[in-house]
C-alpha cells in the first residue's frame, strides 16, 4: 500500500511538472504567431483568426495552472477555503475571457472580456498571496524569497502593462515569470 501511494504521488509529481512547463511554453508559441509588441492574445484570436486556438489555449492553461498550484498547496497541506475559492474563480474568469470575444466594433464584449480577465488575474494572485502569507509561519526563509518574487511578478506585469497596453509582451511576461515562480517555489518547498 506504502508503495502504490508513493507511486500515485510521483506520478502526480511529473504531471505537475509537466504542467508548469507547458504553461509558458503554449503561451509563447500561440503570443509568437504574430509580434507581442503589436499584438496581444485577444488580438491574435480575432484579428488573426486563431479562435480555437486561444480557446484551447485558456482551458489548457486554466487547468494547467489550477492542478499545479492545488498540488504545491496539498504539499504543504495548505486548506485555506478561500484561497481555493480565488483559485477556481480564477479559472472559471479565464475560460469565460477566452470564450468573450474582443472585438472593438462591439462595446459591450470588449469590455465584459477586459473586465474577465482582469479578474482572473487578481483572483490567482489573491489565491498565490494568501499562500505565500501561510509559508511565513513554517518556511521563513522561503516566504521571504516568495513574497520578493511575487511581488517582482505582479509589479513587472503592472509596469509592462502601463509601458506597452494590453499586448502581448505583459501577457508573455505574466505566464513566463509566473511558472518560473511556482516551478522554483515547487523545489525549494520540496
Amino acid at each position: 500500500m506504502k508503495i502504490r501511494n508513493q507511486l500515485k504521488r510521483e506520478t502526480v509529481d511529473r504531471l505537475a511538472a509537466v504542467a508548469i512547463v507547458l504553461v509558458p511554453l503554449s503561451t509563447y508559441f500561440l503570443g509568437t504567431k504574430a509580434s507581442p509588441l503589436n499584438y496581444s492574445l485577444s488580438m491574435i484570436r480575432n484579428e488573426l483568426g486563431y479562435r480555437i486556438k486561444f480557446i484551447a489555449w485558456g482551458i489548457t492553461t486554466g487547468l494547467l495552472l489550477t492542478f499545479f498550484i492545488i498540488r504545491l498547496y496539498e504539499l504543504e497541506s495548505f486548506r485555506d477555503r478561500k484561497a481555493r475559492r480565488f483559485l477556481m474563480a480564477s479559472l472559471i474568469f479565464l475560460v469565460l475571457t477566452v470564450f468573450i470575444p474582443y472585438m472593438e466594433d462591439l462595446w459591450v464584449l470588449s469590455k465584459l472580456h477586459n473586465i474577465t480577465a482582469f479578474l482572473f488575474g487578481v483572483s490567482l494572485i489573491a489565491s498565490l498571496y494568501l499562500f505565500i502569507q501561510f509559508l511565513a509561519d513554517n518556511h521563513k526563509k522561503i516566504y521571504h524569497w516568495s513574497m520578493k518574487r511575487f511581488y517582482l511578478i505582479v509589479g513587472g506585469s503592472v509596469f509592462l502593462y502601463f509601458i506597452f497596453g494590453s499586448t502581448g509582451i505583459f501577457e508573455q511576461y505574466f505566464f513566463l515569470s509566473l511558472s518560473i515562480f511556482l516551478g522554483i517555489l515547487r523545489n525549494k518547498l520540496c
